[in-house]
């Protein structure tokens, strides 16, 4: 666990430690969201929201015999309707 102490001016220095395993950079944009009145989290902003969800859910159609199958299947259980 890393700790960090609140300046006069309410600033705080993220340790190394938790700067590398996050891959922080100065400019880095960063959101905190409090969960109480003692806890909140830090959370690192994508640069670029499309990258950082593509391929997203991959796994789930993979694990369905791909999209089309799962589409072709869908469409052949609605019979004549």
């Amino acid at each position: 666990m890393a700790q960090a102490k609140l300046s006069k001016k309410y600033q705080v220095v993220i340790p190394r430690e938790i700067r590398r395993k996050l891959g922080l950079e100065a400019g880095s944009t960063i959101s905190l969201y409090p969960l109480d009145d003692k806890r909140a989290v830090l959370v690192k902003q994508p640069k670029d929201y499309v990258a950082a969800l593509e391929g997203l859910g991959a796994d789930i159609w993979k694990s369905l015999g791909g999209a089309d199958n799962y589409i072709k299947e869908e469409r052949a259980s609605w019979g004549d309707r």
